[in-house]
Order: structure tokens, then C-alpha cells, then sequence
């Protein structure tokens, strides 16, 4: 489990839960970690990569996990994305844009991503729709 060290280091907490779902078959839903952290664990269907939309968030460093499938994950400076159209404006940490462009990241089962706010990102897609089942940790960002 060496690979998941980094994620222990911003979250004790959320390393022990990325172990454990790993390892078993927890359910979906949201889990509660320490330090004002927390994750939630999804099953869906990716969407086709031209329908994905960038994401930005100001107050949290987003972890996100494979736990079954594989999916493309879109990266971009935040500075980037903001030349984009935005979809929805920010709101409960989230805002959404439409933009081109970005470095496309291939994950799958036990692949990870952290990305802090200076990192939009595109989850969720893939080429092809493919059954998905993600964690992903949501760690207060430390400026």
C-alpha cells in the first residue's frame, strides 16, 4: 500500500478508508473522516468525453480513487479553465465550465488523482461508457 502514502499524508483518516475500500465491498454513500474531512464512494456509467464539463473547488483537495473500471479524468490549470463558458457558477464548492483542452488521464482500478484548487479537472468520462465505481476523498485545503 506504499502507492497510497501520499494520501496518508493529507488524511490519516481517508487513507484508512481508501485501504478498506480497496480491500472490501463497502457501500455507496457518504463517509465522515476526521479533521473536517469526508468522501463518498459512487457507482455510475461514464459519460462520453465530449459531453464532460470542467470542475474547480476552492475549499477542498479532491482525492479521487478507482475502485472498479476505468476513466478519464480531464486536468487543467484553474486560469485555464476560467477562459471556458461557465455552466454554473460557483456555489457549494463547485463551479462548472465548458472548456478545451487539458491533460487527459487515464486511471483505473486502484489508480488515484489529487487535485488541490488550482487543479479543474474533468471526471467522470471516458470514450466509451464504461460502469464505474469511484471514492473519492474530499480533504480541507491547507493553503
Amino acid at each position: 500500500m506504499d502507492k497510497y502514502l501520499p494520501i496518508k499524508e493529507l488524511s490519516p483518516s481517508g487513507y484508512e478508508l481508501t485501504v478498506k475500500a480497496l480491500t472490501e465491498d463497502l457501500a455507496d454513500g457518504r463517509y465522515e473522516l476526521d479533521n473536517g474531512a469526508y468522501a463518498f464512494i459512487s457507482s455510475y456509467v461514464t459519460k462520453d468525453i465530449k459531453e464532460g464539463l470542467y470542475e474547480a473547488h476552492k475549499a477542498y483537495t479532491d482525492v479521487q480513487i478507482i475502485l472498479h473500471g476505468q476513466e478519464i479524468i480531464g486536468v487543467m490549470t484553474l486560469e485555464e479553465m476560467l477562459k471556458g463558458e461557465c455552466v454554473k457558477p460557483y456555489e457549494y464548492d463547485i463551479e462548472l465550465y465548458k472548456s478545451e483542452g487539458g491533460e487527459l488521464h487515464l486511471l483505473e482500478v486502484g489508480d488515484y488523482l489529487i487535485l488541490t484548487p488550482n487543479d479543474a479537472h474533468m471526471p467522470g468520462v471516458n470514450r466509451n461508457a464504461t460502469q464505474m465505481r469511484k471514492l473519492v476523498l474530499k480533504i480541507p485545503y491547507d493553503k
